[in-house]
């Protein structure tokens, strides 16, 4: 085997808790339907209210002269942990914190699949394909379902995670997974309801996995490793 392949082999493979279950196992995916409600139905008030709070976050985005909030959505668009380098600084990279890309990759992997779940159960198509002379797409277009936004759950979930390692700068992580969600409606991707709908996922996850005491001890271990310093 090429020390290439043995090397995806090794980051590729989850990481493991003593009895051989993935770290960040969670229930299954159909459970977080009693978390997540359905969408605002097509054409109810509810949804108009939602379309128009998303044509008026693409207006503000588009009058400001530097036009600062779309480039700082086509930033946050490929989603990784490492974006919190707003908070935790530019040496916050893969390079640097290995045991945390290995982790949050498969934080990712776990909570993607439960949105990947959800959004082929609900079937909510984004705003930018639903309102094309309404809603335009100001960022890289992400194909799929719309509903709940993977990018809130995510850095959500990431943030809730990070302050639980650096919790002198927890509420910094969130205010960033805030505006990353934000980011999601300047783009056209999503509707502030799904990024509502994210947030509110993401915390269920969170409960989930914190109820683990392995999940905790390797969180323990992480912290210890790269970020007790500071």
């Amino acid at each position: 085997m090429s020390r290439f392949l043995l090397l995806f082999f090794l980051t590729a493979a989850p990481l493991l808790e003593a009895g051989g279950k993935p770290i960040c196992q969670l229930p299954p995916a159909e459970s977080y339907l009693k978390v997540i409600p359905p969408p605002p139905a097509a054409k109810s008030f509810t949804d108009k209210s939602d379309l128009g709070a998303e044509e008026g976050l693409q207006a503000a985005a588009e009058k400001q002269a530097s036009q600062e909030a779309i480039k700082h959505a086509t930033r946050t668009a490929p989603l990784s942990v490492f974006l919190f380098s707003e908070v935790r600084g530019k040496d916050f990279t893969p390079k640097t914190y290995p045991k945390t890309a290995a982790f949050f990759d498969d934080l990712q992997n776990a909570a993607g699949g439960v949105v990947a779940f959800l959004k082929d159960h609900y079937h909510r198509e984004r705003p930018y394909k639903a309102h094309p002379h309404q809603v335009k797409a100001l960022i890289p277009i992400a194909t799929g379902y719309s509903f709940p936004s993977g990018h809130a759950t995510v850095s959500w979930l990431d943030a809730l995670i990070l302050g639980e390692l650096d919790r002198a700068h927890r509420e910094d992580y969130l205010g960033s997974a805030f505006q990353i969600s934000i980011d999601r409606s300047v783009g056209g991707m999503h509707y502030p309801s799904d990024t509502a709908a994210g947030r509110t996922l993401a915390q269920a996850i969170f409960a989930d996995l914190m109820a683990k005491p392995q999940f905790r001890a390797a969180l323990e271990e992480m912290r210890k490793a790269e970020y007790g310093t500071r």
